[in-house]
């Protein structure tokens, strides 16, 4: 491609992808370099016209001010790969990389046919239109450049047809992504160290440095990179579990999980981030690279290694894991509602308080709330969700397809009667006629409820499980409140 040093300036951007990473991120890209003309590319029309349309098909604070802002000067949404991705000097690749459901390493091992599928194209789409340079930026297993790389080096023609595959993953958060792109933490780029790996780096790097501080632009190598972020999302899925295990000693000693969080973050060598506890994390990725990692350990014949993540001790038998540990605290979190409710909730008309996995955000992909909604209906009880921008047909399809389907196969599927899920369209709705409310998500909207109205319209005695720790429980009990508030002294009722 590039001669040692040459990088080029880059003038149009492609990105296959118009999901929750492709979506923001080149939003920010086009908003940050008006002189770069950026075309988001998918093949869902339904979702193309979306992003044209006054009502994007995502949510994220501030993201539709600067898709209206760019688009049509700059930023462009289209179904027409081939043209665009010819014309592009750089492509980004935002696909899904879903777990196996079945075959070698099935629950573990990622699924590379989108990425395959997205490399054909490019393949296809590029004959004779010189050098190309390819960018992940989607989260994807280690030494997927490798394989891009191979499935394009037989549609390489000289200069005329060059690809250059570089690694740029993304580290936005769902609720946080226009924020985190504005200012990121750090930026990673990895290549090959050959003059053309380094100078497709060099080029890309140059984009970023309009508005990134160069000190946060990092430059390292292709498997580097790409491990970088399963490694980074593993840390945080453990970080998160460890305080939800800890939740539970309080529960039983008296202690105040927010009171030993705070304690632990005050020391430098830990910090206060992702110490908070709750009903399990969720999300795209957390649960999938930690798994991903455990299975690139096995294939590489790492078995230590596999097993420090997948589980505490081999000797011991089935000890503690990170994704366990998640799967055990939603599972634990419905017993309390259970056992809270005079042990049986068959027939009770329960409320449950956000679906999407996180405040600020429409993602509900492997949301906690998902596995909690389908435990409390295992027990016969009737639900009345709301979500403040979940649409009721999200929720209904992700309460009727079985989770493997999308993200996660581990689980057992059960399948779910619509007839005992109810969408409510506010959190009063949701509430009149309960037994017991439980808050799953941490929109801030829900700590300023009226709950005063809330307890008038429910089912005496009243409960409400807190499984975020967002609530004023002393004030809920002062109105009449039975509470439960996960990783806190147990209310005397209980």
């Amino acid at each position: 491609m590039q001669q040692e040093g040459c990088a080029i300036n880059i003038k149009r951007v492609a990105c296959i992808g118009a999901g929750y990473v492709g979506g923001p991120a080149m939003a920010i890209l086009a908003y940050k370099c008006p002189d770069v003309t950026v075309t988001v590319l998918d093949i869902s029309d339904a979702r193309v016209q979306a992003w044209n349309s006054d009502q994007l098909p995502i949510y994220e604070p501030g993201l539709t001010d600067l898709v209206k802002a760019c688009r049509g000067v700059n930023l462009f949404y289209s179904t027409d790969a081939k043209k665009h991705l010819a014309e592009a000097d750089l492509i980004f690749v935002c696909v899904n990389t879903p777990t196996k459901l079945q075959g070698v390493g099935a629950g573990k091992a990622a699924t590379f046919g989108f990425w395959e599928a997205a490399a054909r194209l490019i393949a296809a789409s590029c004959q004779g239109c010189g050098p190309k340079i390819i960018a992940e930026k989607s989260p994807v297993p280690v030494k997927t450049a490798q394989a891009m790389s191979r499935v394009l080096s037989g549609c390489q023609d000289g200069e005329k047809t060059r690809f250059e595959v570089i690694s740029n993953p993304e580290f936005m958060s769902a609720g946080s992504a226009v924020e985190d792109c504005l200012k990121p933490d750090r930026v990673l780029i990895g290549g090959r160290d050959t003059p053309e790996g380094r100078a497709a780096v060099e080029s890309l790097a140059r984009l970023y440095r309009r508005w990134v501080p160069p000190d946060r632009v990092l430059s390292m190598g292709l498997w580097s990179s790409e491990l970088a972020k399963l490694a980074a999302n593993a840390f945080l899925a453990q970080r998160i579990s460890s305080i939800n295990a800890i939740s539970a000693l309080c529960e039983e000693t008296g202690a105040d999980v927010q009171q030993v969080s705070h304690a632990i973050g005050t020391d430098s060598r830990i910090g206060p981030r992702f110490l908070s506890a709750g009903c399990g994390f969720g999300g795209p990725a957390l649960q999938k690279h930690v798994l991903n990692l455990v299975y690139i350990c096995e294939s590489l014949g790492l078995a230590q290694a596999a097993a420090y993540w997948q589980q505490a001790s081999r000797a011991g038998g089935q000890g503690p894991r990170v994704v366990d540990m998640n799967d055990w605290i939603k599972a634990r979190f419905v017993r309390r509602v259970i056992t809270s409710m005079f042990n049986t909730i068959r027939g009770k008309r329960i409320a449950v308080l956000g679906f999407s996995y996180k405040a600020h955000t429409t993602d509900t992909r492997d949301t906690a709330s998902i596995d909690v909604c389908r435990g409390l209906l295992l027990d016969g009880a009737a639900l009345s969700v709301y979500d403040p921008k979940v649409t009721p047909e999200q929720i209904h399809l992700d309460m009727c397809l079985p989770k493997g389907s999308l993200e996660q196969p581990r689980r057992q599927h059960t399948a779910v009667s619509l007839a005992t899920v109810d969408v409510a369209r506010s959190a009063m709705e949701a509430c009149r006629g309960a037994h017991g409310v439980c808050v799953l998500t941490d929109w801030p909207e829900f700590r300023r409820l009226d709950f005063h109205a809330i307890f008038k319209a429910m089912m005496k005695p009243a409960f409400i499980f807190d499984g975020r720790n967002v609530l004023d429980h002393a004030r809920l009990r002062e109105i009449g409140f039975v509470v439960y508030a996960l990783g806190k002294p147990l209310d005397p009722f209980l």
